[in-house]
């Protein structure tokens, strides 16, 4: 159960950076004020306590911005942030000392020290008292399922054993609030997928932790995430659970039809309905797969030619909307503005 509680509050949030410019560019410049980017414009937001909270969007949308002026490695040009009631800007120390950031970095270890090393290193910056660091490594390093490779050098490891240390890493202070910056990227499938579950299932439902997610990978946010915020040139365009986005912005939607027989001549009157797009065979039983446009009657027509020949429909429901049809057109929606 998702406590209604926030742990992560932004108002009102902005940063920008100086513009780049070719050197003769910044010659004919030389002098004047610098022009500013905006990368992320008055942005709101609050974060359920114990959720998993995917920040989605394309390239330079934004959303490492967003996590790292959540993690304090940032400070916003205006706005305010705190993490469980703290103010980030002006006690990030105390922030810090609640949340942990789990980055995709390739020398974001001492790939010549073991594991344990590593992890005992980092554990003594974060503040633990040393009497208690060894037994904390190996507690979160059976969390992560690497208790069995911790005395191997970091260089021996794969990158989604790899990945599994970075959360390790991030656990050792036992935050509040973990968050992960493409926390699958260059991860084989096999990997990708217990990294996906253990941020789900074994921090977030079963440690009650809060995990935010930054990703472009659209069946990564919808598979794991309770709430989705979709970002685009550094505004939300979208937020909700991957449901609420599907009903919002698909204008399509797909249906599973189950029929007792179908033939030729029914397929070819399903073509003269208006707004049908494709027609997929199911397998393994009689039925259909329909894809609609949502408007005025064309449900109503959909549902007349399938029972006007006599055909028995023994099942009919809507599949879930794809999301990058949902991703293209919140996207797509926010350029039009």
């Amino acid at each position: 159960m998702i406590a209604a509680s926030p742990i992560v509050e932004l108002r009102g949030v902005t940063k920008s950076y100086p513009r780049t410019y070719r050197m003769s560019e910044w010659f004919r410049r030389f002098g004047r004020r610098r022009e500013r980017r905006i990368v992320l414009d008055d942005i709101d937001l609050t974060i359920p306590r114990g959720s998993v909270f995917g920040l989605l969007g394309p390239n330079g949308a934004g959303k490492t911005t967003l996590l790292k002026l959540m993690s304090t490695l940032l400070l916003p040009d205006r706005g305010r942030i705190f993490v469980g009631g703290v103010d980030a800007v002006a006690q990030p120390m105390e922030v810090k000392r609640r949340i942990g950031l789990c980055t995709s970095e390739e020398r974001a270890f001492y790939y010549r020290l073991t594991a344990r090393a590593n992890l005992e290193f980092f554990a003594i910056l974060a503040g633990l008292p040393r009497s208690i660091v060894a037994a904390r490594v190996i507690e979160v390093a059976k969390t992560v399922d690497i208790a069995r490779v911790l005395d191997l050098e970091v260089r021996t490891y794969s990158t989604g054993m790899r990945q599994r240390l970075a959360v390790a890493r991030a656990m050792l202070a036992d935050p509040e609030v973990l968050f992960f910056d493409e926390p699958t990227r260059a991860v084989d499938p096999v990997h990708t997928e217990a990294i996906r579950m253990l941020m789900r299932d074994r921090l977030a439902r079963e440690l009650g932790k809060t995990v935010v997610v930054s990703t472009n990978v659209l069946a990564e946010a919808w598979s794991i995430c309770d709430t989705v915020v979709i970002l685009s040139d550094g505004r939300i365009v979208a937020q909700g659970t991957p449901l609420e986005l599907g009903s919002r912005f698909a204008n399509r939607r797909r249906y599973a039809i189950s029929l007792d027989r179908f033939d030729d001549g029914l397929l070819e009157r399903l073509h003269s309905v208006t707004g049908i797009g494709s027609i997929e065979m199911m397998d393994g039983e009689p039925g259909l797969i329909v894809d609609l446009e949502l408007r005025e009657r064309n449900l109503t027509s959909l549902l007349g030619v399938l029972g006007s020949n006599g055909v028995t429909i023994r099942g009919f429901r809507q599949l879930d909307e794809e999301p990058f049809e949902v991703f293209r057109a919140a996207t797509a929606g926010a350029r039009n503005e």
